[in-house]
């Protein structure tokens, strides 16, 4: 399966010291050092995935769990202890979480973001050999494999990437943005912005009036050879990897990894931030309200293990 990238990519790099500048302006904030402003950040990312030379936000318990972020800013509510900071630098504020938000807006309109890889929203292009319906919109910075059917009706959004031989059916909507709201503790009603966008392989088929959101910090991913059923919604930073077979009407909640092989069938729903195991199977009608391991069945409300249930076609 082609990883997913762990963030999104600045334009341009951008000085730590202009981010720093700009919260200093509208957040009170701390710097744990004066080379902080030395560093050069190029893009975003999800502190919990971990990236280098990223700007992250990160909460003081959070931050001990953080084992692969390097030469990044971080923007903290307290300074962790210099034994765990390893090559990053700090910088404290009240809310960590409203503070980033406020820079991310701003350098999305100062410098521009683009998902995948940098330059991608000028370079992403329509394979001419892609069947295009006239009915479909399809965004700036949308790119499209050779081979793949894009289908009446379908919306794609700045930031989608279509592999080859995939199939989008009619009045798909890829990349819009899911509900991320967030209640500052200045009392701004906040909402993140969703800059990650949307990987779909080669050989996927995406069935009818399906919903895939666009990842906020890095894309949300669907591997090769995927089957998505009519009216499925797929939650923001997502993670469908290869041969999974999603029925109609199902609903995988945000940051969810669903293993590959897995068979999800009708009218399953999946809470966010759960992962679902290799070759696991969930019975039709299900929620699921915990990590399912590999090759286990789960079946009811909430799901529970059914030794010897299988569901789905065979595979």
């Amino acid at each position: 399966m082609t990883q997913p990238p762990l963030g999104t990519y600045f334009r341009t790099p951008v000085s730590a010291g202009r981010v720093i500048a700009f919260l200093t302006e509208r957040h009170s904030c701390q710097i744990e050092s004066a080379s902080a402003k030395d560093l050069l950040l190029e893009g975003i990312c999800d502190s919990r995935d971990g990236g280098q030379k990223q700007l992250a936000f990160s909460s003081y318990d959070d931050f001990p769990g953080v084992q692969t972020l390097t030469e990044s800013l971080v923007v903290i509510e307290n300074i962790p202890d210099k034994r765990i900071r390893g090559s990053n630098e700090f910088c404290m504020v009240a809310d960590p979480r409203a503070a980033f938000m406020d820079a991310l807006c701003w350098l999305i309109e100062a410098v521009g973001v683009d998902a995948h890889r940098r330059g991608f929203t000028e370079e992403a292009g329509i394979s001419p050999e892609a069947q295009i319906a006239p009915t479909a919109v399809i965004e700036p910075g949308v790119e499209v494999g050779a081979g793949s059917i894009i289908s009446a009706g379908v919306v794609l959004k700045t930031g989608t990437r279509v592999g080859e031989n995939s199939v989008i059916r009619e009045n798909v909507v890829i990349g819009s943005d899911g509900v991320t709201v967030y209640r500052a503790e200045d009392g701004r009603l906040l909402k993140f912005p969703h800059v990650g966008g949307v990987y779909i392989g080669s050989n996927t088929e995406v069935g009818a009036c399906a919903v895939i959101a666009g990842g906020i910090l890095a894309s949300t991913h669907i591997g090769n050879d995927v089957v998505v059923g009519n009216l499925c919604n797929i939650g923001h930073g997502a993670v469908v990897e290869d041969a999974v077979w999603m029925s109609v009407g199902s609903l995988l909640g945000g940051h969810t990894r669903v293993h590959a092989g897995a068979t999800i069938a009708m009218g399953v729903t999946i809470r966010d931030n759960l992962v679902i195991g290799e070759s696991a199977s969930l019975g039709m009608g299900s929620v699921v309200v915990k990590n399912v391991e590999a090759k286990h069945s789960m079946f009811g409300n909430p799901a529970k293990r059914m030794i010897g249930l299988k569901t789905g076609p065979k595979r």
